[in-house]
């Protein structure tokens, strides 16, 4: 038979607020409080036909949540698989059309020259520009450069912006042939062989025969927007230029760091630009109040102009001074395109 409470035939049971007894041998329950007895009496469970219906809609109201709840996880593992391959995909175009790509295309209206667009466009930090301009910057400082020079090798760069000014551009172009067709009958014009790191402009086809060459040029953030929307204006060059009263530029980053603003300001700007150097002159010392290039043959003026000044590091500057870095000057702003506008900061 059935064993109770402490190995007894006896169960204790509480229902609505009393407590029964049930003598499983015997067969009689009571009343714990009363004392009221009464046989157990057995018959079959009958089935509650009534009941029946409703416990199989349920069953089937269950069944078909479960179901909806099935569904629902399939569906959102499928949303989940497409938003990872969206996010695949993102990554995969954003790497495609990096800056470098979108220039190279630009590059193809620049030379057909197609209408304007916007002047200045703000690149996404997630370009890789940031990076490949920084190293070239960080690259362009010498490493024999010390004191102020070292600076430049903490830069971090905040903003790039590319300028594309279709009216500068043919001003370039313009003078680009100019110095082309000035330079069929010279001889023994040099080849200038330093300038920026190509990196920070892959997208630019440079003229080697006329030395066409990436340079950098130091200013100050309150001259960006001039500079991209006239390009670079000669004639308000400082009267006391070392070597002319001309628009200066260097392919050594450090020293335009000194015209960047930095110091004073904490944030430093940089001209990435093309420069046509032509047929450059090898300054033997300074050119205090030059104003226009020195002619190739002083005793023969139809021999025309050199188109720059080249200003080699050991140039004397005064007694007892020379040159530490290396220079170029041009009298001729539409010599000059400028490309990007970079700003940083020194850590």
């Amino acid at each position: 038979g059935w064993y109770g409470d402490n190995g007894t035939h006896t169960f204790h049971v509480e229902s609505n607020g009393f407590t029964y007894a049930i003598d499983c041998q015997s067969m009689v329950q009571w009343n714990v409080s009363t004392n009221r007895r009464r046989r157990i009496q057995r018959s079959e469970a009958q089935l509650d036909v009534v009941s029946l219906p409703k416990l199989t809609a349920k069953d089937a109201y269950v069944e078909r949540l479960q179901s909806e709840r099935n569904s629902l996880v399939e569906e959102k593992s499928e949303l989940l698989a497409k938003v990872a391959q969206l996010e695949k995909e993102k990554k995969a175009l954003e790497s495609q059309a990096d800056h470098t790509t979108k220039m190279i295309l630009q590059e193809s209206w620049r030379m057909n020259r197609q209408l304007q667009t916007k002047v200045c466009t703000e690149l996404n930090h997630w370009d890789d520009a940031f990076q490949k301009i920084r190293q070239a910057l960080v690259n362009a400082c010498p490493v024999d450069h010390y004191g102020d020079c070292e600076r430049m090798r903490n830069v971090r760069i905040t903003r790039l912006q590319q300028i594309c000014n279709v009216r500068i551009w043919k001003d370039y172009e313009f003078r680009k042939d100019q110095i082309r067709k000035e330079l069929e009958d010279r001889q023994r014009v040099p080849v200038v062989t330093r300038a920026l790191s190509s990196q920070v402009c892959p997208w630019a086809r440079l003229d080697p025969k006329v030395n066409e060459i990436l340079v950098v040029h130091g200013t100050t953030d309150d001259k960006t927007d001039q500079i991209a929307n006239f390009g670079f204006d000669e004639r308000l060059a400082r009267d006391f230029g070392l070597y002319g009263q001309g628009v200066y530029f260097t392919d050594q980053s450090c020293k335009s760091l000194q015209y960047s603003g930095e110091a004073e300001q904490k944030v430093g700007c940089f001209i990435i630009a093309r420069v046509i150097l032509g047929h450059p002159y090898d300054a033997p010392g300074r050119l205090l109040q030059t104003r226009v290039e020195p002619f190739v043959e002083p005793s023969d003026p139809s021999r025309g102009r050199f188109h720059s000044v080249r200003v080699h590091p050991g140039t004397p500057r005064a007694i007892g001074q020379i040159q530490v870095h290396r220079e170029f000057v041009i009298f001729n702003g539409a010599q000059a395109y400028p490309e990007m506008i970079v700003h940083f900061t020194i850590t």
